[in-house]
């Protein structure tokens, strides 16, 4: 069961990851802060949204 949940959950681990690093390019003012820091939000949301379908079609024990 801990297996169906492992590629969600490390997605969303490493959207945080790269969310940190576009916060860190915003608050410097490089070029592809708001890029990166709004593509790893939609990884986030995708990434929720998968976790959700696996917990919905799971089966019942």
């Amino acid at each position: 069961m801990f297996f169906n949940f492992r590629n969600p959950v490390i997605l969303f681990m490493l959207s945080i990851v790269g969310l940190m690093i576009g916060l860190a390019f915003k608050v410097m003012h490089w070029p592809g802060g708001k890029l990166i820091t709004g593509s790893m939000i939609m990884v986030q949301a995708i990434s929720i949204i998968w976790l959700i379908i696996i917990v919905v079609k799971s089966p019942k024990q």
